[in-house]
């Protein structure tokens, strides 16, 4: 199973961040369907089945003794990272508590044998997909302010329409 946590924003922020992205933004690359919009905490990639309970019980007892606080960020950055193609959305500062829960999740992940994640963590909403070049810049700067009072672990799925996450458990924030 292809796994990752992610924070996922409240139906009417994702509604909101997809018509600013198609009014903003030319089609440089495949958008990414409003369902999937979504901040990565950690990737795991491919997990099997009997390690999923395992890690399930790591994160559950983590939550527990460290209890992360619930996060607001606020979504004020496009950025373009050339290499995977792929335009975002982000803040400019985020909290030291969130690069730790992510830490946090990539570690329990990599203690089941996942691949974890690698480099600096930078949260972000992947808005395109498949970009040759950077986006021009938008006529109205982004402004999303978004609170998450959980997090989820997502199953990816690969299917003839595209990709699909489905939400396997979450816990709480805050």
């Amino acid at each position: 199973m292809r796994l990752f946590f992610g924070l996922q924003p409240d139906s009417e922020s994702a509604l909101a961040i997809a018509a600013w992205r198609d009014r903003q933004l030319p089609l440089i690359g495949r958008p990414v369907p409003e369902a999937n919009l979504h901040i990565t905490l950690a990737f795991l990639g491919d997990v099997s089945a009997h390690r999923l309970e395992r890690l399930d019980q790591a994160v559950g007892q983590f939550v527990a003794q460290k209890r992360p606080p619930g996060e607001v960020l606020t979504l004020n950055q496009l950025g373009y990272w050339p290499r995977p193609g792929i335009c975002w959305l982000g803040p400019q500062a985020w909290s030291d508590s969130l690069a730790g829960l992510a830490r946090s999740l990539s570690r329990l992940g990599t203690a089941q044998g996942s691949k974890g994640d690698r480099g600096k963590y930078r949260p972000h909403i992947t808005l395109l997909r498949g970009c040759d070049s950077p986006p021009p810049a938008a006529a109205s700067e982004p402004l999303f302010k978004l609170s998450f009072d959980h997090f989820n672990l997502y199953q990816s799925h690969q299917g003839r329409t595209g990709v699909t996450y489905q939400v396997l458990e979450s816990w709480p924030l805050g």
